[in-house]
């Protein structure tokens, strides 16, 4: 019971940290998108933004109107992740899938309320940009990486 009790405080504790960081860091950017929208050099290889993701990934599919479906699908993958967290055992699966659901999440948040994703982290070299993404992104991308990684090289019997 109490390693039960244990996985959900970390699971729930993540998850909402991410939801949190990813929710306030948007508002900020989009409270002072006038000063974002130009963008800030931070540094040669890094700028702040301001962006409306109205698509997928790298903002594909964004001339199609399909942020609100998005976001809805988004919470229905967001449910089977919450079952996946419920079924593992494994402390490391629980930790990425619990980032990556706090990504789902924050972005599905976006899309239903904005009907876009607010992106501001612009990774560049001279003139070669990498799209522009936000914490539940990164969120998503660490706790997928994660995930992958425990399945297929810390667990093979997984495969």
């Amino acid at each position: 019971m109490k390693q039960f009790k244990r996985k959900y405080f970390i699971s729930s504790s993540l998850i909402i940290f991410s939801v949190l960081i990813d929710q306030v860091s948007k508002k900020i950017v989009s409270i002072k998108k006038d000063f974002f929208t130009n963008g800030i050099e931070v540094n040669n290889f890094f700028n702040l933004v301001y962006l409306e993701n109205r698509g997928i990934s790298f903002g594909i599919f964004s001339k199609y109107e399909l942020s609100f479906y998005l976001g809805i699908l988004s919470f229905l993958i967001s449910i089977y992740i919450g079952y996946l967290i419920k079924i593992t055992q494994n402390k490391y699966e629980v930790i990425s899938l619990s980032l990556i659901l706090g990504g789902a999440i924050g972005n599905g948040i976006d899309r239903v309320k904005n009907n876009y994703v607010i992106d501001f982290f612009d990774f560049h070299i001279d003139i070669h940009h990498w799209p522009a993404f936000n914490f539940a992104d990164a969120f998503i991308t660490v706790g997928g990486v994660m995930f992958f990684w425990q399945v297929f090289f810390k667990n093979p019997e997984k495969k």
